[in-house]
């Protein structure tokens, strides 16, 4: 019997049955599809594959695709902890401090410096001894804490969003699983902001609950430096299309007038052509419009290095896979994008593009200047989607930013029981950049990036188009095996330097680390005061009402 006789006899024999890797039967492919051609395509599989091939490619239909587990995948959680070129200070269970994708997070006055965390504050004064203040004081988990100049306050700003519809056991599929989509999309809750008055962080004073919309997702993460403009990683609507499985709606840009923290008005909003439902014909123009596994929106603020009301025009925004844009600022009213760049090689699922950390460099590192990381942040675990990189991309040219450089892959520890992070369980790939606003003169050829379950990796640029890894640590895993929600993100989320202490603090599922390395120099561990800020127009006059005799808590004598 030939070849073409037994694949026919073979698709003979299932049809009545769903051709299950084509999601149709034989019939109805016959019946649908009409001519000639089709009739001789039935007559042998070699035709049928062709137009299997035409009609519905690899992927046959619009689940997610998915991906197994890897084999070398451990079935425990790695309790050991792995370390290089870097030394542990301290360490604080129970509490996760906040920082990198929220970029301007720390609170000071006097010797005393605050990071939030818990829905309150981490007292990190004393290095060696971080303490929690004020746990569960305010709502919301990522915050931004910077000083305004004019009205003389520090302001938190605090996140508000419906729950994520995020893929667990019972709903492999996300936001494409009915019940729970519908479950999510009940949320009653404050989509927004929240402003908090923190200048006394002891007794948090909420100004305002700003709703963007009564329908969409909220706010994730968002930008605010303390001057009159803030930029929202906002879903004021129900009509921001997201392909990935994570949340029903995407997110776009809003901007919103901060000179009163009490009485948000907003500005304006941008969203990429074709983003919105409706705008059918610009988004069938990108490769992975209708693949239900792509990030197609915002993740992460734009950020914005020179303040509009100083004369800057500027912002960089990674908007998943449609990209980083460089927003024009200049009508504030109407921002438009100068220029944008996507990624080189096509992929499914991540976040290709999530927050944008411009480096500060000076005239001392011109390699430096006009230089951006773009982090990119993986979603899935286990490596159940294509590996990313973050990205060094030259902005000299606003209109034409391109990619110059790619983060090295971090490599297991030699004595770790896995020959891959892919096979550690949790998430794989990077997350968060430090924060952009940090007390001290910057270090510009120095990245810290948070890796999930590598940890925290730390980096030198200096040859912008080769980074190189020059640390890391990897706590030791927390969770059960058995509860995927405990596990599945990996272990560090979040990251925090000092330049002028020399101090790398981490935030981790488990808790807080105080972490130092030779890359940046010898570490002060005791309590001192900010001589200046990393970005010099930000927190000006955040010492004027220093207390003379009591930094909130703590007595001088504890304060060194």
């Amino acid at each position: 019997m030939s070849e073409s006789h037994e694949d026919a006899e073979l698709f003979a024999a299932n049809d009545k049955e769903p051709d299950r890797a084509v999601g149709l039967s034989r019939r109805s492919l016959l019946k649908n599809v009409a001519g000639a051609a089709l009739g001789a395509a039935a007559a042998g599989l070699t035709g049928v594959r062709g137009v299997r091939a035409q009609v519905s490619g690899l992927y046959t239909s619009n689940e997610p695709p998915e991906i197994p587990l890897p084999m070398g995948s451990l079935t425990y959680l790695d309790r050991k902890q792995y370390i290089h070129n870097m030394e542990i200070q301290a360490h604080l269970p129970g509490t996760t401090i906040t920082g990198g994708e929220p970029l301007c997070v720390m609170w000071a006055r006097g010797k005393q410096r605050l990071l939030p965390g818990g829905g309150g504050f981490v007292d990190i004064s004393n290095a060696k001894n971080p303490v929690v203040l004020n746990k569960g004081m305010t709502q919301g988990s990522f915050a931004t804490v910077t000083y305004n100049t004019k009205i003389k306050k520090w302001i938190m700003m605090v996140t508000a969003a419906q729950p994520l519809t995020m893929e667990v056991p019972e709903y492999p599929h996300g936001q494409y699983d009915k019940e729970l989509r519908d479950k999510i999309l009940a949320y009653k809750g404050l989509r927004g902001i929240r402003n908090y008055d923190v200048t006394d962080p002891h007794k948090p004073n909420l100004l305002q609950e700003y709703n963007t919309g009564v329908k969409g997702n909220g706010t994730h993460h968002n930008f605010y430096d303390g001057g009159q403009y803030a930029y929202l990683d906002c879903g004021w609507d129900d009509q921001l299309r997201l392909e990935n499985l994570e949340r029903p709606y995407s997110n776009a840009l809003m901007i919103v007038d901060m000179s009163d923290p009490a009485n948000v008005k907003e500005v304006s909003k941008w969203w990429v052509p074709g983003q919105r439902l409706g705008e059918e014909e610009e988004y069938k123009k990108y490769r992975f419009a209708g693949d239900h596994t792509s990030w197609t929106g915002n993740h992460g603020a734009i950020t914005v290095p020179k303040r509009v009301e100083d004369g800057g025009t500027v912002g960089y925004g990674g908007f998943g896979a449609f990209g980083m844009y460089v927003m024009d600022l200049s009508d504030i009213k109407h921002p438009k994008p100068y220029g944008h760049v996507q990624y080189e090689f096509d992929t499914f699922g991540t976040i290709p593009f999530h927050t944008c950390l411009p480096i500060t460099a000076d005239a001392a590192h011109p390699r430096l200047q006009d230089i951006v990381v773009a982090a990119h942040e993986s979603v899935e675990a286990d490596c159940r989607e294509n590996y990313h990189t973050p990205y060094v991309i030259d902005v000299k040219d606003p209109r034409n930013p391109k990619i110059i450089g790619f983060f090295p892959r971090p490599a297991a520890p030699p004595d770790a029981p896995y020959t891959d992070f892919c096979f550690a369980r949790g998430r794989f790939g990077s997350h968060n950049t430090h924060c952009w606003l940090q007390p001290g003169a910057a270090k510009p050829n120095i990245v810290a990036m948070t890796w999930f379950n590598a940890g925290i990796r730390i980096f030198d640029i200096s040859d912008p188009a080769a980074p190189k890894e020059v640390a890391w640590f990897v706590p030791p895993r927390d969770g059960d095996i058995d509860k995927y929600i405990t596990w599945w993100r990996g272990t560090t989320e979040n990251v925090f330097v000092e330049w002028d202490r020399n101090l790398i603090w981490i935030g981790t599922h488990e808790g807080t680390y105080c972490l130092s390395t030779p890359a940046l120099g010898k570490p002060v561990l005791e309590p001192s005061k900010v001589q200046r800020w990393s970005i010099p127009f930000c927190n000006v006059g955040w010492d004027e009402q220093t207390p003379t005799t009591l930094y909130f808590g703590r007595g001088l004598s504890q304060m060194g």
